[in-house]
C-alpha cells in the first residue's frame, strides 16, 4: 500500500507539473490600453487574436488560406474597430498591402503567440513613446493598432529591427512587430508615425502629394523622431555619399512635381539601374529638413511641422530644388 500511495503521489505531482507548464505556455488574452494626458487620448488596440483566428483556421485547412478568409478574420475586424473608435481611414495612406495572407502560416501563428506574451512590455514602450511625442507636439486623439508582421516580409525582421509601421490617416497608426523587435526602434517608429498623423490633421489627405513633398514628409518625421530618440539608429540613418546625393538630387530636381507613385518607389526601394540607393527619400528628406532647422533655430516644432514644404526647401541649403 505504501508503494502504491507513493506512486500515486508521484503521478499526481507529474500531472500538476504538466498542467502548470501547459498553462504557462498558453499566451494571455490580448488587452487594449488607453493613454490620456494633456487633453490628448490614445488607444492601443492589439490584433493578435484576430491573426490567430486566421492562422488557426488556415493550419486546419490550407484551402482556407485565401485573401477572402484573411479579410474576414483580420482586415474586416480592423475596419470595424476603427469605425467603432470613430477613426477615419480616408485621406491617408494605402494599408492594403500590409494586410494579406502569408505563405508561412505556422511561423505567423508562433510569432503571434510570442508577441501576446510580450504585449505588456510592447504596450509599455508604445505608451512611453506616445507620451513623449504628445508632449513635444500636441495633436488630436489617435488609435494605434498593433499586430504581428507577416513573416514573408523578411526585410522587416532583418533590416528594420523587427518593426514596421504605417500612418493610415490622421486618426490611425498601425504597428507591425516581430517578436525580435528592438525597443528603441519601436519607440522611434511610434514617434515617426505620430508626427505623420499630426501633419495630416491639417491636410486634405496625401493623394496629391508630389515627389518633393514626399521627401519632406519623411524628412520631417525623422527629424522629429531623432530629436526625441537621438540614440536610435533606423536602417536609413546612414547618409548618402556625395556622389549618391548628387544623383538623387538630379532625379528629384527633374521630377519634383511628379505624383507618380512608381517613381517615388524608386527612391524608397532603390533603383540599381539609376544608381539610386534604397531609402533615398528618407536620407535626403532628413538632410533638407535638418538644414532648414540649422538656419531657422527660432522655428517651433509645430511651425515647421505644418509649414509648406517649399518654404522648408527655400530656407535650406537645397533652395535650388524650388524655382519660385
Amino acid at each position: 500500500m505504501g508503494k502504491f500511495m507513493k506512486r500515486l503521489a508521484i503521478c499526481i505531482a507529474l500531472i500538476l507539473i504538466v498542467g502548470c507548464s501547459s498553462e504557462r505556455d498558453e499566451p494571455p488574452s490580448q488587452s487594449s490600453m488607453k493613454v490620456e494626458f494633456g487633453g490628448q487620448s490614445f488607444k492601443i488596440i492589439p490584433l493578435y487574436e484576430e491573426v490567430l483566428d486566421y492562422t488557426n483556421e488556415a493550419m486546419e485547412n490550407t484551402e482556407l488560406n485565401t485573401s477572402g478568409e484573411y479579410y474576414s478574420k483580420v482586415t474586416q475586424p480592423f475596419l470595424e474597430s476603427a469605425s467603432h473608435e470613430g477613426a477615419s481611414l480616408t485621406g491617408g495612406l494605402d494599408y492594403s498591402t500590409y494586410f494579406s495572407p502569408t505563405t508561412s502560416v505556422q511561423a505567423l501563428n508562433e510569432q503571434t503567440g510570442e508577441l501576446l506574451k510580450k504585449q505588456e512590455e510592447v504596450n509599455k514602450a508604445i505608451k512611453a513613446a506616445l507620451t513623449k511625442s504628445g508632449k513635444s507636439l500636441e495633436g488630436e486623439n489617435k488609435t494605434i493598432y498593433v499586430m504581428p508582421v507577416n513573416p514573408d516580409y523578411q526585410n522587416i525582421q532583418n533590416e528594420m529591427k523587427g518593426v514596421s509601421a504605417i500612418t493610415v490617416s490622421k486618426d490611425v497608426i498601425v504597428l507591425f512587430l516581430s517578436p525580435t523587435y528592438e525597443k528603441e526602434m519601436l519607440e522611434y517608429a511610434v514617434a515617426h508615425e505620430y508626427h505623420h498623423a499630426v501633419f495630416l490633421e491639417n491636410q486634405n489627405g496625401t493623394g496629391g502629394m508630389n515627389l518633393l513633398n514626399g521627401f519632406i514628409f519623411e524628412g520631417r518625421a525623422d527629424s522629429f523622431a531623432s530629436h526625441l530618440y537621438p540614440e536610435a539608429n533606423p536602417p536609413w540613418s546612414e547618409p548618402l555619399s556625395t556622389e549618391e546625393e548628387k544623383r538623387v538630387l538630379e532625379e528629384l530636381r527633374e521630377d519634383s512635381d511628379s505624383t507618380n507613385v512608381e517613381l517615388y518607389d524608386t527612391f524608397q526601394n532603390g533603383d540599381w539601374k539609376k544608381d539610386i540607393p534604397k531609402w533615398s527619400n528618407y536620407k535626403l528628406g532628413f538632410k533638407i529638413v535638418e538644414s532648414y532647422l540649422r538656419h531657422h533655430p527660432e522655428a517651433s516644432m509645430k511651425e515647421w511641422t505644418m509649414m509648406d514644404e517649399r518654404e522648408i526647401v527655400r530656407g535650406s541649403d537645397y533652395s535650388e530644388l524650388v524655382s519660385d
